[in-house]
């Protein structure tokens, strides 16, 4: 019911489910247990909900042995009846063979009736929007996919011979995509744990490429050859925005610091690339930002080098500031 993602125990059982499916994975090998994390976490949530709700309940009904009475043999009900009763009366389908007894009671069933009711109006009123804003997570990754499956690829793909202008008009269009997932993500973080095998779907994987990309175009390109500043830093906001939601799925920078991206492609097709101090120590200002986004990834089942091995440089070693 929150905006701001899970409540205290959906939001540690959630996390505790997915640990145990990644343990799995890096055991077993198969990736396809991941995807089905999601579904498994989701219906855990809303079993959680209903359990926690028939067990308090239960507990009051129980805290009384004159709670409840058997119609038909006139006697005091059991615990197990009680459990029943609780659960019966949850479900909305009627009371059965047994009656509350006293006003309390009475009421206090009524509520519970109330309660069912809500429960599963809520549960299908969940289900809905988190469907709907996975189908639109998977839409930007392919969508970020199509523009190339690689920092390098993406770059050369928009490239006319003097500039890399052409990728404003994509880059305008993830802008608002972007947002509103990092909103949805905010409101519904079970989404983090629903795992697409295939790397053209894999948001995460593809969202990393479409950041590295806009780090080399700010800080490895020269000015005159980049997209529009405003639209670079708009798309690079919209980012952050569904960056600093991580927390909430237990996502922080680690202490590994992903290699730096080799630019010699773009060499080669005589684009001119910055190097030097000057960039190397902005690199390092990003330190922080491509940690939490390995973070992201390796929680995500998949390793840095998943997003292009032939790219990067792997004589740089993970401990290097940048």
């Amino acid at each position: 019911m929150s905006v701001r993602g899970a409540g205290f125990i959906s939001k540690r059982l959630s996390k505790s489910i997915w640990s145990i499916l990644l343990l799995i994975n890096k055991k077993m090998g198969r990736r396809k247990i991941l995807q089905v994390g999601g579904a498994v976490i989701l219906v855990s949530i809303l079993i959680n909900w209903l359990l926690l709700i028939w067990i308090s309940a239960s507990l009051m009904f129980i805290s009384d042995p004159g709670s409840l009475m058997n119609v038909e043999t006139n006697s005091s009900t059991t615990v197990i009846n009680k459990i029943f009763y609780t659960g019966y009366t949850l479900s909305t389908l009627g009371l059965g063979d047994i009656e509350s007894t006293g006003d309390f009671w009475d009421v206090l069933t009524a509520i519970l009736s109330f309660t069912g009711l809500i429960l599963i109006s809520i549960a299908i009123t969940y289900l809905i929007p988190v469907v709907s804003a996975e189908i639109m997570k998977r839409r930007i990754s392919v969508y970020i996919n199509t523009l190339g499956g690689s920092v390098v690829e993406i770059l050369l793909n928009y490239w006319n011979g003097k500039d890399f202008k052409e990728l404003e008009q994509p880059f305008i269009s993830l802008i608002d995509s972007i947002i509103l997932h990092g909103q949805n993500h905010k409101a519904y973080s079970v989404l983090h744990f629903f795992h697409s095998s295939d790397k053209k779907e894999a948001f995460v994987l593809n969202l990393t490429n479409l950041d590295e990309v806009l780090t080399v175009l700010l800080h490895n390109i020269p000015a005159e050859q980049r997209p529009s500043f405003n639209v670079l830093i708009r798309l690079r906001k919209a980012i952050s925005s569904y960056l600093i939601t991580l927390p909430a799925a237990f996502i922080i920078p680690g202490k590994e610091t992903p290699p730096v991206i080799i630019l010699t492609g773009l060499e080669n097709k005589g684009i001119k690339v910055i190097s030097g101090e000057a960039v190397d120590l902005e690199y390092a200002k990003l330190k922080t930002r491509r940690r939490l986004l390995l973070s992201l990834i390796k929680d995500d089942g998949w390793e840095w080098t998943d997003l292009n091995s032939a790219g990067y440089n792997h004589e740089i070693t993970m401990t290097e500031p940048y």
